[in-house]
């Protein structure tokens, strides 16, 4: 596994846009699968479910909104409290790029 880093969601497009993908739901039925997109409202901290910040106007106040990743994968969103609590020694970037540079 490669070494985890954070991305601070309100300054990289490009996390932003990962952040705020809909979310695939798939329903079973007895005979048939529905398949439905459910379009996010506010993006939470995957620890605590708090909502963070983002980087929208009407976010203002929250909490600094981070990604966990790695240079495959972004696993999760965390806020400031949970980041320092549980992430505290993980490198910070504010792009995916400045990651990839070190």
């Amino acid at each position: 596994m490669s070494e985890r880093f954070l991305v601070r969601i309100a300054t990289d497009p490009r996390i932003q846009r990962i952040a705020w993908r809909p979310m695939t739901v798939v329903f079973f039925g007895d005979s048939d699968m529905d398949v439905e997109l459910v379009y996010k409202s506010a993006i939470l901290c995957d620890v605590c479910n708090s909502q963070v910040y983002t980087g929208r106007e009407d976010e203002e106040g929250l909490p600094e909104g981070y990604m966990v990743c790695d240079n495959e994968y972004v696993y999760e969103a965390v806020c400031e409290d949970c980041r320092k609590r549980h992430f505290g020694r993980l490198p910070v970037y504010d792009s995916l790029e400045e990651a990839e540079r070190g």
